[in-house]
């Protein structure tokens, strides 16, 4: 299974200003067309759901509907891009719904990845190679001197070279095991708090990454053979003082707030039924065992059942 986080370790932060978009989906996947907000933490069930994972809790949002359950994706392509609330993608070809809440993303890289630059000079390094993206990428306003933009610049670098590994390594792509890969991409906010949002700079950016994650989409789902899917998020901002205040306070409410006077139980868990079936039924078959050897040694005739007694009779005779 190859898993990828890039640029990303653990995200849970206040969400302003969102968007959940669906790149590329494959025919078994059914995304409805519709303005139903989904909430930030639940957007790793809804990866979970449309590759046939069950998720713990029960995921009511209708922009997910029942697919083809013998004909799962092979993989999903998460891509979080900050410092914008939503990119002009292309009109008809995808499938966007509000973003609300936290954000929860975490995972670890496969070992295939390692090759990848991660470091600053290494990006850097990785941009200035004959077969980097510069040679082909129309800059416009942008500038090969500046660092902000070269930090923007590597982000695109690092998607072509993500797709470029996984041409080389088709068996990642063909295994049975599920693929999760789950990028962040904070180029365009840093553009846009140097420049501003208004620049052209800014807006130079955003088309060339409409269209570096355009054709990254269209990369990966024909790596899969047209059986992955492609989502994007994007996401103006985080604000984490809000988060950490909401949970000071709900912590407060909790310890304040009275016991249940009908004394209640706690809700159980999913794996209570299966816990409880396999502590009842070893009982009874261990008590039931009990029983059966109990009866049997209490009705048995020492002088024909016991082995002692045959053993010693056959030493008796041979005396």
């Amino acid at each position: 299974m190859a898993v990828l986080v890039v640029l990303l370790s653990l995200l849970v932060a206040g969400v302003l200003g969102n968007e959940f978009s669906i790149l590329k989906s494959p025919g078994s996947v059914v995304f409805r067309d519709g303005n139903w907000p989904i909430p930030g933490e639940r957007i790793p069930d809804v990866a979970a759901l449309s590759m046939g994972f069950s998720v713990k809790e029960d995921l009511s949002w209708p922009g997910l509907a029942v697919g083809n359950l013998f004909h799962r994706p092979r993989a999903t392509v998460m891509v979080m891009v900050k410092g914008v609330d939503k990119l002009a993608l292309p009109p008809g070809s995808v499938i966007s719904y509000p973003l609300e809440n936290r954000v929860y993303m975490v995972g670890k890289a496969n070992s295939v990845f390692e090759d990848l630059s991660v470091t600053l000079r290494q990006l850097r390094n990785r941009l200035f190679q004959e077969n980097s993206i510069l040679n082909s990428l129309p800059l416009n306003s942008l500038s090969r001197n500046n660092e902000v933009d070269l930090l923007f610049l590597s982000e695109l670098q690092v998607l072509h070279d993500i797709s470029s590994l996984l041409s080389r390594h088709k068996h990642l792509a063909k295994d049975h095991s599920p693929d999760l890969y789950s990028l962040e991409l904070a180029g365009l906010d840093e553009i846009g708090k140097h420049y501003g949002e208004d620049s052209e700079q800014f807006r130079d950016a955003s088309k060339i990454l409409v269209d570096a994650l355009q054709k990254f989409a269209d990369d990966m789902y024909n790596l899969y053979g047209g059986n992955a899917v492609v989502e994007l998020v994007t996401i103006k901002s985080f604000d984490t003082s809000v988060v950490r205040k909401t949970r000071t306070i709900l912590e407060a409410e909790q310890a304040k707030s009275p016991s249940s006077p009908y004394n209640l139980a706690y809700k159980y868990n999913l794996e209570y039924p299966v816990v409880f079936n396999m502590v009842l039924w070893i009982m009874i078959a261990l008590a039931l065992a009990v029983i059966i050897t109990s009866y049997n040694i209490w009705n048995m005739d020492p002088g024909y059942d016991s082995i002692i007694y045959r053993m010693t009779n056959q030493k008796i005779r041979m005396d």
